[in-house]
């Protein structure tokens, strides 16, 4: 596989905790920059400027979690996408084992970077990646944030968090899960070459086929219904006509 892996423990000096950071991400790519390997993570209790997908903000106060994950040498480069579906296998299972099945709502994923809790959001993945100088792979940093403790209000994105919901869980004890559950999905993914794997367990995961979807993909937008992922992980959307379309980039909202 391509991706550097396996990596060291994670107490020997892989991960880096900040009290504060502007954007883990940012962080993580700067340390990427000096040569950080691949596994590094750099987990904050808050964040300043922590950004979510097309630029929106990613409200990051203390009690919840923000962390990035550095990984090198993502190749071939087209499989860098599928990064998002990988880490959302992963961070699914990691919540699943945190919370020890406590969990009465229905824990799902929707494409193509969101953990959803009762429909309502509980967590996203910014995936974020440079070209080699030789352009041959990639410079991959995952960046994950979970509602632990706290959720924002926004009147067009319902969001929810962990212990609304009973469970109680601290950013520093939610880490070395997810560090486990990223691992054993990065392994079974290997740059792609398994990621029919990941596609199976993904929609295993994943709001029911039939749910009803819009997709805002800048000047379209388009509504019909899910219909899946396709082989290597664009989403299926069924229109009102009974067309199946292939859908690579937008955001998705569910409808009704």
């Amino acid at each position: 596989m391509a991706v550097e892996h396996p990596w060291p423990p994670l107490d020997q000096g892989r991960a880096l905790h900040l009290d504060e950071t502007g954007s883990t991400n940012s962080e993580a790519m700067r340390l990427a920059g000096e040569g950080a390997p691949s596994g590094t993570w750099v987990i904050a209790d808050r964040q300043t400027a922590g950004r979510g997908r097309s630029g929106r903000a990613w409200v990051s106060p203390a009690g919840n979690f923000h962390a990035s994950v550095i990984l090198r040498n993502v190749s071939p480069l087209e499989t860098a996408a599928q990064l998002a579906l990988v880490s959302g296998v992963a961070l699914h299972a990691a919540v699943v084992a945190s919370t020890k099945g406590s969990l009465t709502q229905p824990l799902e994923l929707k494409w193509p970077n969101d953990i959803l809790l009762g429909r309502l959001k509980l967590g996203g993945i910014l995936v974020e990646s440079s070209v080699s100088r030789r352009g041959h792979s990639a410079l991959a940093v995952v960046g994950i944030g979970l509602n632990l403790a706290h959720h924002p209000e926004f009147a067009d994105r319902p969001a929810t968090d962990l212990s609304a919901h009973g469970a109680s869980i601290a950013p520093l004890n939610f880490l070395p899960s997810l560090d486990r559950s990223m691992q054993e999905w990065i392994s079974n993914w290997a740059s792609g070459d398994g990621f029919g794997t990941v596609r199976e367990a993904w929609l295993a995961r994943s709001l029911p086929l039939g749910t009803r979807l819009t997709v805002n993909a800048g000047q379209d937008i388009v509504t019909g219904v899910f219909a899946g992922l396709d082989p290597v992980g664009a989403l299926l959307l069924m229109s009102p006509s009974g067309a199946l379309q292939t859908v690579t980039f937008g955001d998705v909202a569910l409808t009704g």
